[in-house]
């Protein structure tokens, strides 16, 4: 797949099979990809990624998730067999840079899931709740100084092959 048609193709995927795996070739390639993304000021260093097939961990997140949120428990991850977290030293070199380094990361492993036939979903809510469960992030494996930012959740989807759009221009815009 050309990379246009890989951006024209991904959709958020809501409805993943948990009982479809990813392979580990794909999710270690998914990664990789993930690592080529720009970071600011090429501070690679002040990134930590964390990939979850642990259904118990992302289960016990979901808890965690809808405690601190005061709603009623639910699957975050849509069912999806795979997480990665995107996790953000506390000491960057500007203010909100790690969400902008951790979005290209994300968005590099969603083409590269895309590309490869696995659904995704870029998530965001349910990783600011974890950010603060300190405890949670210690079992994790998140080193010591660093807090989740974001995370891509993929699988496959339970109704089928996302369709390619058009590309066009969907966004308010205005060219000088």
């Amino acid at each position: 797949m050309q990379t246009l048609e890989a951006i024209a193709k991904r959709k958020s995927t809501r409805d993943f099979n948990p009982n479809k795996p990813v392979s580990s070739v794909v999710v270690d390639m998914i990664v990789k990809v993930g690592c080529q993304a720009p970071v600011g000021g090429n501070h690679r260093e002040s990134l930590h990624l964390t990939v979850c097939r642990n259904r118990e961990i992302l289960d016990e997140i979901n808890r965690s998730t809808a405690a601190a949120m005061k709603i009623e428990e639910r699957d975050f991850f849509y069912g999806a067999p795979v997480a990665i977290f995107v996790s953000a030293s506390e000491e960057q070199m500007a203010p909100g840079i790690e969400l902008a380094n951790a979005a290209c990361v994300i968005e590099n492993m969603l083409i590269a899931a895309t590309d490869a036939g696995v659904d995704n979903i870029y998530l965001w809510g349910a990783v600011q709740a974890l950010s603060r469960n300190k405890e949670m992030c210690k079992k994790m494996g998140i080193p010591e100084g660093f807090k989740p930012v974001s995370a891509a959740a993929i699988g496959y989807s339970l109704s089928g092959e996302a369709q390619p759009r058009e590309l066009s221009v969907s966004l308010d815009t205005n060219y000088i």
